[in-house]
């Protein structure tokens, strides 16, 4: 395990967090760690390690906001299959402001996610664009809502599926929910000492190597207790315990179809750590 950890660390050198929740911000070390888990599968343990970097917003024509961010991701898997993964990805966004209340939204994403130390191939890249109508509260200025289409390769091929923002944000408090991936609730109170809740609903699809699969499924549904810590200027350190709602490991074939029924590949609820050092840019 250390001589695996010790090469994920190497290649820190991930990211659907949707245009009301984009901050200038660099993750500059962020870890993800689920326990064994008795079930079907016998038993798995997933430790994730990630890096990622928002770039500083830009403004183009005036009226156009336009955001970018890197990650890079490690997932280790131990128990159930032999595979370690890696996840780059490259995330623009924009925000068009048609008036005082009026916004177009779209957001592009590209991946390539594959296995440590695996042939490189075009079929690794998975893709995803978003684009919808974000509006403001005239009543109530603290409050956003859009709605729009997800075009994605995360749950399955060529994916289309409605999303979802509500916003609501005032200087100490915050909550935003991006359907269906996140529920979030940060409370402000301490200029020093964040603190929330946060639901949170991923999936990836990795091309692996294998005889029997050529593409493997991670999904994880999870709930979070979290607090920020600031360490300085523009440091911080979040600590976030919490327990998966769902987690499914599935085993696909190269066109996306699973090799057995999905609930033979559901893990039982467990527990769920991640901790993370946080630079803030603005």
């Amino acid at each position: 395990m250390k001589t695996k950890i010790a090469f994920s660390l190497l290649l820190l050198v991930y990211s659907l967090r949707l245009f009301s929740q984009v901050e200038n911000r660099a993750t500059l070390f962020y870890s993800y760690y689920s326990p064994s888990s008795s079930d079907g599968l016998n038993s798995i343990e997933q430790s994730n390690f990630d890096f990622l970097y928002h770039l500083k917003s830009k403004t183009l024509a005036k009226k156009i906001r336009w955001d970018n961010s890197f990650s890079l991701k490690t997932v280790l898997l131990d128990e159930i299959t032999s595979q370690n993964l890696y996840d780059v990805s490259y995330v623009s966004s924009f925000v068009y402001t048609k008036n005082a209340k009026n916004f177009i939204i779209g957001n592009a994403r590209i991946n390539f996610r594959n296995e440590i130390g695996a042939t490189l191939s075009n079929d690794a890249l998975y893709t995803a664009f978003s684009f919808g109508y974000m509006r403001q509260s005239q009543t109530h200025k603290s409050i956003r809502w859009a709605a729009g289409i997800n075009y994605n390769n995360d749950f399955g091929k060529n994916v289309i599926l409605p999303f979802f923002i509500f916003n609501y944000e005032t200087q100490k408090l915050k909550f935003n929910a991006t359907l269906p991936n996140s529920v979030l609730l940060l409370i402000r109170n301490n200029p020093k000492f964040y603190y929330g809740l946060n639901v949170t609903l991923n999936s990836s699809i990795f091309e692996v190597e294998d005889d029997s699969y050529q593409r493997l499924q991670l999904l994880n549904a999870n709930f979070f207790a979290f607090t920020q810590i600031k360490l300085g200027k523009k440091l911080w350190i979040e600590v976030k315990p919490g327990v998966t709602l769902r987690r499914d490991v599935n085993f696909l074939q190269h066109d996306f179809e699973p090799i057995n029924s999905s609930s033979e590949n559901s893990l039982n609820p467990n527990f769920v750590f991640t901790s993370g050092l946080l630079y803030r840019m603005n």
